[in-house]
């Protein structure tokens, strides 16, 4: 008797598996090929939750009005928008941002290096403003990512490429006036 049971739910599993793979292989999208829980980021899942329309930067001594920022730093997006440095903070901590400054589209950081300690920059993340004012500048090199840095204070970092040196980033710090 247990035999049967034995066989009989090896077969129930055995035809379950043949559902699966045929459902997998043909044009039925109900689990997508390229799904795998190894692959998922914790910041591209958390990218999917923000309204990014209601995600800008206003720097007016720059003349920049609402600029949007984008959840990335690659190419594309900062061709276009002022991106955000993944890792960083999204509103409390270290808010990372980049931008071209030059030989682009958009080059929304291009007189950056005219920011000045006392400069207000406002930041706009879901509807909630905060005022950071400009604390210093500072040259890094590129592959230093050290600004990305945790930090319990409530801070924005921009972050630009400087004319006639590619390897370096001219970086902006500013603290929350609150």
């Amino acid at each position: 008797m247990h035999v049967k049971k034995t066989f009989f739910a090896l077969g129930i599993i055995f035809i379950l598996i043949i559902f699966i793979q045929i459902l997998h292989s043909s044009n039925i999208k109900i689990i997508p090929k390229q799904f795998n829980l190894n692959n998922i980021n914790l910041y591209q899942e958390q990218k999917y939750f923000i309204h990014e329309d209601n995600w800008s930067l206003t720097i007016e001594k720059l003349n920049l009005k609402n600029i949007p920022i984008k959840d990335s730093i690659s190419s594309d997006i900062l061709e276009n928008y002022i991106g955000h440095f993944p890792t960083s903070s999204f509103f409390t901590g270290n808010v990372c941002l980049a931008a071209h400054n030059s030989g682009y589209k958009f080059n929304y950081f291009q007189g950056a290096s005219l920011l000045e300690n006392g400069d207000i920059i406002e930041y706009n993340y879901y509807n909630k403003i905060k005022k950071y004012k400009v604390i210093r500048k500072y040259v890094i090199n590129e592959n230093d990512f050290s600004i990305l840095n945790l930090d319990n204070k409530d801070k924005l970092t921009l972050v630009t490429c400087i004319s006639n040196s590619p390897h370096q980033r001219l970086c902006i710090e500013s603290v929350c006036e609150e």
